[in-house]
């Protein structure tokens, strides 16, 4: 995993994805985490080193939205264990599963809110005349499942996932004249994900130049990974606390018994000496102190 495309990549997503501003926050403390511990395939971190400066029921809200979009993955490890968190690489692949995921949701909750509507109006046994003959037209006139009103529902699917919303009007009379030719909703939908993926927000074209020129079609040459910088001094402290932070759980796990313990640091530091395990649960200064 790279930190800067993850970065870049979240940060051109993150406005479609209808992040909260605590769960965008909370996403960058953990990424700098991972970046901290060389991408480790998960981490243990402490909840009031993770959460930072928001509150625990807005850290609670902001990491269910999170994985409910499916950018991390959480699992409680017990109340006196840290719980174990992973973040997913952002690939072309999952990118588009999470629009996907986004699609879908937005779709189930439009049904169910029509649901909740029918179900509330035959329910009701004095219901106007008028108003049953109001509904009884408007059944009559929606269109067929191939029809004009489909193609206008597909193109909002897609409109709603444009980054640069303007020209809507016209981006609909091309998105129909496309449909028409044979272009397929899926295409479109794979070319706004490549450009979210490999283009700077800055130059996003308006919705109306990008659906009338076709531009799915656009292809992207991948860009030469940067260079992985030296870790900074706050990624250098994170590692180094998260790094205390095992070797105290598994110390404590264990009664604190090092011995037991280190076949668990082991697992996430291979390299680590018992001296040096030792001298965290131990430190030098306040051996002999009572």
């Amino acid at each position: 995993m790279n930190y800067m495309n993850q970065l870049n990549t979240f940060w051109r997503i993150e406005q479609v994805l209808n992040l909260t501003p605590s769960a965008s926050y909370l996403y960058m403390r953990m990424l700098n985490i991972y970046n901290g511990l060389h991408w480790a395939k998960s981490i243990t971190p402490a909840e009031n080193f993770v959460k930072g400066n928001l509150k625990h029921g807005a850290f609670v809200k902001a990491r269910k939205l999170l994985i409910n979009k499916g950018l991390i993955e959480y699992k409680s490890r017990g109340a006196n264990r840290s719980a174990r968190y992973e973040i997913f690489e952002l690939t072309d692949e999952r990118v588009q599963s999470l629009f996907d995921h986004s699609s879908d949701h937005t779709r189930d909750c439009t049904s169910d809110h029509s649901s909740d509507r029918k179900s509330d109006h035959s329910s009701d046994p004095y219901k106007r005349r008028d108003e049953t003959n109001k509904e009884k037209n408007k059944e009559k006139a929606a269109p067929n499942k191939n029809g004009a009103g489909s193609l206008e529902v597909n193109f909002n699917k897609l409109w709603k996932l444009y980054p640069s919303k303007k020209g809507r009007k016209k981006a609909l009379e091309s998105y129909k004249r496309s449909i028409k030719k044979g272009v397929t909703n899926k295409e479109i939908q794979d070319g706004i994900v490549a450009l979210i993926k490999h283009t700077d927000p800055k130059f996003y074209p308006n919705g109306s130049t990008w659906f009338n020129g076709e531009r799915w079609t656009d292809s992207y040459d991948s860009p030469e990974p940067p260079r992985v910088s030296e870790p900074s001094d706050f990624e250098k402290s994170v590692a180094r606390q998260q790094k205390r932070d095992l070797i105290y759980n598994a110390y404590s796990k264990y009664g604190n018994d090092l011995d037991k313990a280190m076949s668990d640091i082991k697992q996430t530091y291979p390299d680590i000496t018992y001296e040096e395990a030792d001298a965290v649960v131990n430190p030098p200064e306040l051996r002999g102190v009572q």
